[in-house]
Formats: structure tokens, sequence, C-alpha cells
């Protein structure tokens, strides 16, 4: 019996017939009917090749870039200008185009619109604000006789019924001073402000967020007699010239086309029809390098200030340092001792906010609330800011 069973094992071990398959040589349970295979040919599942699975990893790469496109050609117009955002344009741009084409930017800029979020692809170019030069009222008048702009007339005193409208501007460090300046003007019953900041912007990125298009639309919108600005704190970097040339942070060149995009604020909030202006400059700053940098700026805020009639520089440097030096502690407002900046070191804290937010409404008292005797109006050189020539402020 033992040997009938070897041999048989022996005999199954050579039969090259498939396990399952009958003598007759038809497939046995292995075999699917209607499979489309002969009969006696086993049922075995396809193994996928290294290869196959190479180009299914490589399709889905190439979709997930072709869909992200948008997003990454934003990502890298967002950078500062340079070697290496020219490179990242030069290879997200293309597919960003072709992701555009095939409609593959479509389903993203539905799901943001749907979400109410922005759309994550690249912003449309910024609206061209074009800044005329500002000359006295009544220009056409051929008469002789000098007129006086509408920033040298005497300014009207806010009563019950009619406040002064005061609109607050600027990027992410005017957050926390411009709410503290906010709740004080209100307190005085005769001021109606309106804050307006956005993080991560300045005046050297119109591309990115376009504040001469912004603040012609809020002081149309808003009408203000009063404005109060920051900018700076993002703006240590290039900037591009209308006719594209780009001047790296401090250059002679870039010095010139900032001032001119300061200039040209001015001339805009002035033409229409803002009576003044509150500069405040950037604070003291605990990394040298970026301390001098900032230096840099205020000495351009300072001196358009100087030169200009009707704005006036808030020196929140001196305001927010101690004895000229960085410290996280000064006194507030109240003569105590208080944390004026955030963790980070930079960001004002409300405490360090409402020491430059105090100095603005004080400023703002002796214009627009004048007591009895004290002299009115700011330092002033010149009856007008002097825009670009009519040159757009873009980059």
């Amino acid at each position: 019996m033992t040997d009938d069973r070897t041999e048989a094992r022996r005999q199954d071990a050579q039969d090259p017939r498939p396990n399952g398959a009958r003598p007759d040589g038809s497939a046995g349970a292995d075999r699917e009917p209607g499979d489309g295979r002969p009969a006696g040919m086993p049922y075995v599942r396809r193994r996928r090749t290294a290869a196959s699975a190479l180009v299914a990893m490589l399709v889905a790469l190439a979709l997930g870039a072709l869909l992200n496109a948008p997003a990454m050609k934003k990502t890298a117009l967002e950078m500062p200008f340079g070697t290496e955002r020219s490179f990242r344009l030069a290879l997200v741009g293309p597919l960003a185009s072709v992701s555009h084409w095939l409609l593959l930017d479509r389903p993203a800029r539905y799901t943001a619109d749907a979400l109410g979020k922005p759309d994550p692809g690249p912003a449309d170019a910024p609206a061209v604000v074009v800044v005329s030069p500002l000359g006295p009222e009544g220009e056409g008048d051929k008469s002789d006789k000098p007129r006086k702009t509408l920033q040298e007339k005497p300014l009207p005193k806010p009563f019950k019924g009619h406040p002064l409208h005061l609109y607050i501007a600027g990027d992410s460090m005017m957050g926390l001073p411009g709410m503290a300046l906010t709740n004080l003007s209100t307190r005085t019953k005769l001021i109606k402000p309106k804050l307006d900041y956005h993080i991560s912007t300045g005046l050297c990125r119109p591309d990115f967020f376009n504040w001469p298009a912004q603040l012609q639309q809020q002081i149309k919108g808003f009408d203000p007699g009063a404005v109060a600005v920051m900018f700076g704190a993002n703006d240590n970097q290039a900037v591009q010239t209308a006719s594209g040339k780009i001047h790296q942070f401090g250059t002679d060149g870039w010095k010139k086309e900032y001032r001119r995009r300061v200039e040209d604020v001015i001339a805009l909030l002035y033409r229409g029809g803002v009576r003044r202006v509150y500069w405040i400059g950037q604070p003291v700053m605990p990394d040298s390098s970026y301390d001098r940098q900032i230096k840099l700026l205020n000495d351009i805020y300072r001196s358009v200030a100087e030169e200009t009639f009707g704005v006036e520089y808030i020196d929140a440097y001196s305001l927010l340092s101690k004895n000229g030096a960085y410290s996280q502690y000064l006194r507030g407002v109240d003569g105590e001792t208080v944390q004026a900046r955030e963790q980070d070191g930079e960001h004002l804290t409300y405490a360090g906010g409402l020491i430059v937010a105090d100095a603005v409404l004080d400023a703002i008292k002796k214009e627009w609330f004048p007591k009895k005797g004290e002299a009115v109006g700011p330092a002033a050189r010149s009856p007008s800011p002097r825009a670009s020539d009519g040159a757009p402020p873009t980059p």
C-alpha cells in the first residue's frame, strides 16, 4: 500500500497538467466559464511589473502637479525679486498655463469659491492707480493770485453728529496699535475710526497687495479727514519699477523708487480730500541687521513728512525704545512697566500699541481740537506733496 502511494505522488509531480485539470485536458475549478481562455489554460492573476507601477506613479505626480500648478505659481510670484524667484517662475509658469488650458485649475478654484476662501491661483494684474501731480486748488484759474491747497485751509472742527473720520491703515505692525487707536478715538465721541490692516503687505509689492488701489477705494467710500498709516515692516526687499527694472534694497535706485511711492501715497490721499496724514515709523527691532533696514525706511518717512505740508511723522522708534535701545518691557501710558512686544520680539502687544496710539491721538487733538492759544498745524515746509509726474505706483 505504501509503495502505491509513493508511486502516485511521483506521477503527480511529473504530470504537466495544472492542478484541478481533468484527464481529458479541460480545465477544472480554476477555469471560469466564458473567460475567453482555451480549455485547459489555468486562471492566473496578472502581476503588475515595476515598470507599470513606475508609470502609474509618474502619471499621478504629473496630474497632481497640474492640479496644484496655479498655487505653486502664486507662491513663486510672492517671493522676493531675485534669481530663485525667476527660476521657480520659469519652471511653474508653463505648467500653470497647461493646467489652465486643460481646465485642471477649475476644481481648486470652484472649491475655494464654495468655501468662501480666496482663489488659490495667482491674483489678477494689480489695478493701475495713476497719481497726478497735486497742485493748488483752482489750478485752472489764470489769476496770478496764489491759491491755498485744501490742506492749507483751516481745519473744520468736529462736533457731535459730524465726527472726524479717521482711516487707519497699514501692515501687520499696525494691527494692535490700530485697535488701540480705534478704541481711544471712539471714546472721544468726536472721531469715527476705521481700521484696515493687512499682514505681509507694504509698498514694495503691489503685485501681492496693491495698497494704492486699496487706499483709493477706501478713501472714496469712507471720506476721511485724517489718515494714520504704518508701512515698512515687509519693505526690506527689492522693488521693480514701472519699466521693469529691479532695484535691490538699500541701493540709490531703491531709495529713489521707494521715496516716490511714499510721496505717491500721500498725493493719492490728498487727491481724495484727506486733510492730514499721520505717518507712523517702524519701531526698533531686536535683530541688528533688520534694525538698520528699519532705520533706513524711517529716514525716508521722516524726510517726506518734513517736506510735505499736512504730514506729521510719529516717531515709533523713539517711543518704543529704552534710551534708543531695544527692550521687551517699557513704561506704558499709565506709567507702569508693560510688555511692549509679542513673543516674536517684533510685533507690538496691545500695551505697546497703546503707546503709539496715544501719541497719534495726541497729534490729532492738537490739530483738530486745539486748546485756546495753542498753535495749530504741522511743522511742514512745502505747500503740497510732490507726486511723481503722473507715474503709476506699480512695480
